[in-house]
């Protein structure tokens, strides 16, 4: 593949690669998931501790632990699932639509907006943060917060040209 040839994906976005990409961004990259979990599991080692007491009302004391410690990630996790879910209905994305055009070029990244008239993105390749290349899709981040969806089988370019393609512009480092 030339170096100086450009690579246009017109994404197609559905409701698999949303969730898929919002499980992604909240417990694989920000890994949102371990606070919780380690509250939880302080609160389980105490209501254990207020059992081993054997006290007046350390039953009591351990069951209300216990239902903090067991409750507090079925509801954050809970809450997390079905905001996702909201915002694919929001999104209309069954059928798959298209949300976005990226263009990977020489001088850097281009995404046109598909749904609002707006002007289109333009960045060099030394402001793109990370790309992450999982099943069925490549995350590409342009800021901590902010990432494209460049799903498989989209671009005019083989998937595994589509990551060369990326590599050889951001560096190894940046392309996990």
């Amino acid at each position: 593949m030339s170096s100086d040839r450009s690579i246009t994906i017109p994404v197609r976005l559905d409701e698999k690669t949303f969730r898929r990409f919002a499980r992604f961004d909240m417990f694989t990259l920000r890994k949102k998931w371990i606070r919780p979990v380690i509250f939880s599991l302080i609160l389980i080692a105490f209501a254990f501790i207020a059992l081993l007491t054997r006290k007046a009302q350390s039953g009591m004391i351990a069951a209300v632990l216990l239902a903090v410690g067991i409750g507090l990630p079925v509801v954050y996790f809970g809450t997390f699932f079905s905001q996702v879910n909201m915002q694919a209905l929001q999104q209309k994305l069954k059928p798959p639509r298209r949300v976005y055009t990226v263009t990977l070029r020489e001088e850097g990244i281009r995404v046109e907006n598909n749904q609002r008239k707006e002007d289109p993105l333009e960045m060099e390749w030394t402001a793109v943060r990370q790309a992450f290349r999982r099943k069925g899709c490549v995350y590409l981040y342009v800021t901590a917060a902010k990432a494209f969806l460049l799903p498989d089988g989209q671009a005019d370019a083989a998937d595994g040209e589509v990551w060369d393609y990326l590599t050889a512009h951001l560096g190894s480092e940046k392309c996990k």
